[in-house]
């Protein structure tokens, strides 16, 4: 699988490794524009949508966190489930949209700065800006048990994901979501696009496929270098090849 991977390496500073892996420095896209690192990993796909140049050459274009345990799956494995009916999708993080809903992540203009409890649920939010785009009239209550892909993790087919990013950069560039985490505690404007995107597949019925990667969420909660990150992933492998 390794050479159907790319590395981003989302810090300023440059980082040697062995060239077998390939990697790509984040602020050097030839037109780079800058979020801030709270936007996690939604930062790198806004980043790649402005420079298509870097995956015009295929059919589908996938991302995985550095937490996420991949070494179960394989490219066989991969176009086989793309194959079946023609799938334009495979979801690397399934849920239920029920599970999330539960957990109460709030979009609520009168709880800014509040991360989860009481009040506007941000998938009304969510809904609501998807229905105002597209002319739709969603409700949420109708999904409940419907799977979604939730922390951007998901191969998807190259033209539908830059159909998804023309949504999602709209979102963005309206500056809404830093008004929900102005002090950047929570980094929940990663979190909320993680579940525009989830949304929209959702909404537009697309057809997918899953294999639900373990996901440790190791340092989740704090910022961690692009080398931390990398040999992180790379032990896990290594780990996984023992085994």
């Amino acid at each position: 699988m390794l050479d159907y991977l790319t590395f981003i390496n989302v810090s300023p500073n440059p980082i040697s490794v062995n060239e077998r892996y390939k990697t790509l420095r984040l602020t050097e896209f030839r037109n780079f524009k800058p979020l801030g690192k709270w936007y996690t990993e939604s930062e790198v796909m806004y980043n790649l949508y402005y420079n298509q140049e870097l995956y015009s050459d295929v059919d589908y274009i996938g991302f995985i966190q550095y937490d996420m345990d991949s070494s179960g799956i394989d490219v066989q494995t991969i176009q086989k489930l793309l194959q079946q009916e023609d799938r334009d999708l495979i979801l690397f993080q399934p849920f239920t949209f029920r599970q999330d809903y539960n957990q109460k992540i709030l979009m609520d203009p009168e709880r800014p700065n509040t991360l989860q409890g009481e009040g506007l649920n941000c998938y009304e939010t969510i809904f609501a800006d998807y229905n105002a785009y597209y002319k739709e009239n969603y409700q949420t209550q109708n999904f409940n048990e419907q799977v979604i892909g939730l922390c951007s993790a998901f191969l998807i087919r190259t033209s539908l994901f830059n159909e998804m990013m023309e949504f999602a950069v709209s979102i963005v560039e309206s500056g809404k979501l830093d008004r929900f985490d102005t002090n950047h505690q929570y980094r929940i404007q990663g979190g909320l696009l993680e579940r525009y995107y989830a949304a929209w597949l959702l909404l537009k019925k697309k057809q997918f496929n899953t294999i639900s990667l373990p996901h440790s969420f190791d340092g989740s909660h704090a910022q961690m270098s692009f080398y931390e990150r990398f040999r992180l992933f790379i032990s896990k492998k290594v780990n996984a090849f023992r085994k």
